[in-house]
């Protein structure tokens, strides 16, 4: 009988590396992991993007730390000057209040009727107040300019004699604390000055003239101009700004100067950064202090040398990918590219490696025309060892199975080249059976692998066929070659077989549960209806439902022949 080959249909899952067939999403691998280090940007990336990452868009540090100094100095000197200049005020203040009170105090010892017996006086002639206020005044540090008038009245306030003619009114009055000691009114307004819109500010101080017997006779009433306080309190203000000013520079200066001397070192490190991050892996800081910036110099440079390190490194693990790559592409063009079409037989097969590279292996092998020979091999191990092995036992197998009709002497001859070649710990698990296409006939040898499961319909179980036998490898050739055993079962329309890899009974939970035997053969019972390729599906897809989040721990390889 002629098989005509046919590709076989895709799966749900994707694959993985090595068969092309296979399409399962592989964990990450625990045992052979490559950290990947980044290579450096090529130069003419660097050049536009490093380069540019060094020119400051903002304000340098020398002028942020100048600016900082010079707040700083600018407000001590602020404080300072707010408390100095209301000191100063104060004092002044204090000063023009007591010689309005000295001498409202002096001319309230004057009685009353002194003033009252003054006969009135011709037109021009001086108020003899005036002449006696200049001079008590003066004695009290008040000028003319100071006194703006001084009154005394009787006890109605009416005017007995006056400094000046000119009328006093204020305006914006506020009364002011009191001298009770002295038993003296004081109230500060603003006096417009005849002629002009000046208003200027201005203390009033009352005080009773009494009599003998403290009987009150009459007021002195006093005027002061604030003008010459008002004065010495600018030229005092603008003697502290001046100082303050030139203290603010003088910090700013000093600020910059320093901050200089400290971004300096930093500057120049940046510069070697960028040359670093132009690809000069070879170039070493220029900064020789020994405070923290040179600390810091220290570390970078160590950083430079683990650049060098990891970029080789990074080239290692490119060329160790390559030619995992190649590995992966050579073990893939080893499985079954196409599945044969066999009348009254429907065959599937997949393969999903845990690794890049792996030891699980499948083949379908044409015997002769009536018989076509199926093998799923396990090889110890993972990875690229496993891969290099499970290459030897392919080829090893496919040579020995050409017209041989027995498995277990297929299984005997590639032992014995097998077994030489494997190192103590090395094996090799296989089931090998050959199915006569015409009768239905399978005759089956184990080399210590899992049981082929066989599904029977007509009794709507399965059975587990497991013939005697040890693994590949573990003994050259006596010991194998008498343990070996075949078996031969019959299957029928509707019945199939299944052969695996102990990756299916062995996948984990998130638990660390097994998905076991038991389950696995139990799922094939519930599906015993679908096609094999449906049958596979079905199956990878518990598997993944069960381990969840868990990683993919070996290799999983499953083989179905149904016969129709």
């Amino acid at each position: 009988m002629i098989m005509q080959p046919q590709k076989s249909k895709t799966s749900l899952i994707p694959p993985r590396g090595g068969g092309r067939d296979s399409k399962i999403i592989r964990p990450p691998s625990k045992t052979t992991k490559i950290t990947k280090m980044p290579a450096p940007p090529p130069h003419h990336l660097l050049t536009s993007s490093a380069k540019g990452h060094a020119d400051l868009k903002g304000l340098s540090l020398g002028i942020k730390y100048a600016i900082f100094t010079a707040l700083i100095v600018a407000i001590s000197i602020l404080i300072v000057v707010i408390i100095s200049y209301n000191s100063a005020s104060k004092v002044v203040d204090e000063e023009i209040n007591q010689a309005g009170i000295r001498l409202v105090k002096a001319l309230a010892t004057i009685d009353i009727s002194y003033w009252q017996s003054i006969p009135d006086r011709p037109a021009g002639t001086p108020d003899p107040l005036s002449l006696l206020a200049s001079t008590l005044g003066e004695k009290m540090g008040l000028n003319e300019h100071t006194i703006i008038n001084v009154l005394i009245t009787d006890r109605d306030k009416k005017p007995l004699s006056a400094m000046h003619r000119t009328q006093v009114s204020l305006v914006g009055v506020k009364e002011l604390p009191p001298i009770v000691a002295d038993a003296i009114e004081m109230v500060e307004g603003k006096y417009k000055e005849p002629g002009t819109d000046y208003l200027v500010r201005t203390r009033m101080f009352q005080k009773k003239v009494l009599s003998p017997d403290l009987r009150s006779q009459g007021f002195v009433i006093l005027f002061l101009s604030a003008r010459k306080i008002d004065e010495v309190l600018s030229n005092l203000f603008v003697a502290f700004i001046l100082p303050a000013l030139i203290s603010i520079l003088g910090g700013g200066l000093i600020g910059f100067i320093m901050a200089r001397l400290v971004t300096q070192p930093v500057k120049v490190l940046m510069e070697d950064m960028t040359i670093v991050s132009d690809g000069n892996l070879e170039h070493r800081s220029r900064v020789n202090s020994t405070d923290e910036v040179g600390v810091l110099a220290a570390s970078f440079d160590k950083m430079t040398e683990s650049l060098v390190i990891a970029h080789q490194r990074e080239l290692e693990t490119k060329a160790l990918e390559h030619e995992l790559n190649i590995a992966r592409e050579i073990q893939s063009n080893l499985l079954p590219k196409e599945i044969p079409v066999i009348s009254g037989y429907t065959i599937a097969g997949r393969y999903f490696p845990c690794f890049e590279v792996s030891g699980d292996y499948y083949d379908i092998l044409p015997v002769d025309d009536e018989h076509i020979g199926i093998v799923v091999a396990d090889v110890s191990g993972k990875g690229v060892p496993a891969s290099m092995i499970m290459t030897m036992a392919r080829s090893l197998i496919r040579m020995e199975s050409e017209r041989n009709l027995s498995t277990a002497d297929t299984l005997k001859k590639v032992n014995r080249i097998l077994a030489r070649d494997l190192r103590r710990g090395m094996f090799v698990t296989a089931m090998y059976f050959i199915l006569n296409i015409k009768t239905g006939e399978v005759q089956v040898s184990s080399a210590g692998h899992n049981p082929l499961v066989v599904w029977r319909k007509a009794k709507g179980n399965y059975e587990l066929v497991n013939p005697n036998g040890i693994a590949l490898g573990f003994d050259r050739g006596p010991i194998f070659d008498r343990t070996i055993k075949e078996d031969i079962i019959q299957i029928n329309p509707g019945d199939f077989v299944v052969s695996f890899t102990d990756g299916i009974t062995e996948t984990m939970n998130e638990e660390n549960e097994e998905f076991g035997g038991e389950r696995f053969y139990k799922l094939l019972s519930s599906v015993h209806k679908l096609e094999p390729e449906q049958i596979i599906e079905t199956t990878i897809k518990s598997l993944e439902e069960y381990k969840g989040s868990a990683p993919q721990h070996d290799d999983i390889t499953l083989v179905c022949v149904k016969r129709t």
